[in-house]
């Protein structure tokens, strides 16, 4: 079944939340690969290859954010971020290893659909309750 964008997943930061989104169409993919007999590899190898750099770029921005606004949460948010590359790293060398099948992309999306949601609601949404400083309250309060 597909992972669906919820409200509860907002962290109040619209590039991540839609760096977010991206991700969940993404994994959906993966998802409506799995459920396909006839697989065109090259499509696995492009999503493949979105997911690592996106991911990768998401991470350090989402990271930044957390550390420039004091997030508490931002060692284990960074924690969780190492954990899932080197499992996303370990999953693309297992497919470029052993080929593709379909019972690897049913894993991969259902981890990658747990890992998402849980990650979201528990470690990326605490940035709501530290949005970023605006310089206009600031300088009025300078004048």
């Amino acid at each position: 079944m597909a992972i669906e964008w919820r409200k509860n997943f907002a962290t109040n930061d619209p590039h991540i939340d839609e760096q977010h989104q991206q991700i969940f169409r993404f994994a959906n993919k993966l998802e409506t690969i799995a459920q396909q007999a006839d697989v065109d590899t090259r499509e696995v190898d492009h999503l493949l290859s979105f997911l690592e750099t996106y991911i990768q770029n998401h991470f350090r921005y989402e990271e930044a954010c957390m550390l420039k606004r004091r997030c508490p949460v931002a060692q284990k948010n960074r924690s969780e971020h190492v954990a899932f590359k080197a499992f996303l790293t370990r999953n693309v060398e297992a497919y470029r290893h052993n080929g593709y099948s379909q019972q690897w992309a049913q894993q991969l999306f259902e981890k990658l659909e747990n890992w998402l949601s849980n990650h979201i609601c528990r470690v990326d949404v605490k940035l709501r309750d530290h949005p970023e400083k605006t310089t206009a309250s600031s300088s009025a309060a300078n004048r």
